[in-house]
């Protein structure tokens, strides 16, 4: 069952120690997918080097590289100044040991700096990041284990949150990280999928919704325990 943003939302706040609530006064789907065609141009391809195509309501992708990451990428209604919520699901099919997949968002078509969370395929490590895409330079980066390990034999649930100045990030419905904007850019509205060496995955679904949000009154998380 997916969880709606507004759902999402007070998930991700009750968790905070010092927590900001907010009222989500709209939130409408920008974008849905459920791969039952390819209207939005996903990129398809088949070579020595990876595969990517559309199939019984599936995106499958492999990355048969053994030295190089690939992604697959469509341009999506997002505006920079935006507060949205995207989610996906994604099935790990083969994995390489160490191997991320996860997505990326908010690149421009030059694909010159770009933001990433992923997940490492023992579902251990969470990483998120924004990055040159030459990686001659990061100019962020924070990896993650203080969650519960996933296990990536299930469909793993991908969720990106930006609301109130910050992104919230969430695997399986669990807050793993909150990060202050100014660590990411938003030169584009290009979202993809992105996988390394090794990995096979697939997706059946991916949203992305624009939230309207007020804030109301800071609440501690004491105050939360005590009613």
């Amino acid at each position: 069952m997916r969880t709606s943003p507004h759902t999402l939302v007070q998930i991700i706040f009750s968790m905070h120690i010092i927590t900001q609530v907010f009222r989500v006064d709209k939130s409408y789907s920008l974008l849905r997918e459920n791969f039952s065609s390819n209207k939005r141009k996903w990129e398809i391809i088949d070579n020595k080097n990876e595969t990517a195509l559309i199939d019984k309501e599936s995106y499958f992708m492999e990355n048969k590289s053994i030295s190089h990451w690939h992604y697959y990428k469509i341009k999506t209604p997002l505006k920079s100044k935006d507060e949205f919520a995207i989610e996906t699901e994604i099935e790990l099919l083969s994995k390489d040991q160490f191997g991320h997949f996860g997505l990326l968002w908010g690149f421009d078509k030059e694909d010159s700096v770009m933001n990433k969370f992923t997940i490492s395929a023992d579902g251990e490590r969470a990483l998120m990041m924004q990055f040159e895409k030459n990686h001659k330079k990061n100019n962020y980066r924070i990896q993650c284990r203080d969650f519960n390990k996933i296990n990536t034999i299930n469909p793993v649930k991908i969720s990106i949150i930006k609301l109130g100045g910050f992104y919230y990030f969430c695997i399986n419905n669990e807050l793993v990280n909150i990060v202050n904007e100014s660590h990411f850019v938003i030169t584009g509205s290009y979202l993809g999928f992105f996988l390394e060496p090794g990995i096979v995955i697939k997706s059946n679904w991916l949203e992305i919704k624009k939230l309207t949000a007020r804030k109301m009154k800071s609440v501690s998380g004491l105050e939360m325990m005590l009613g």
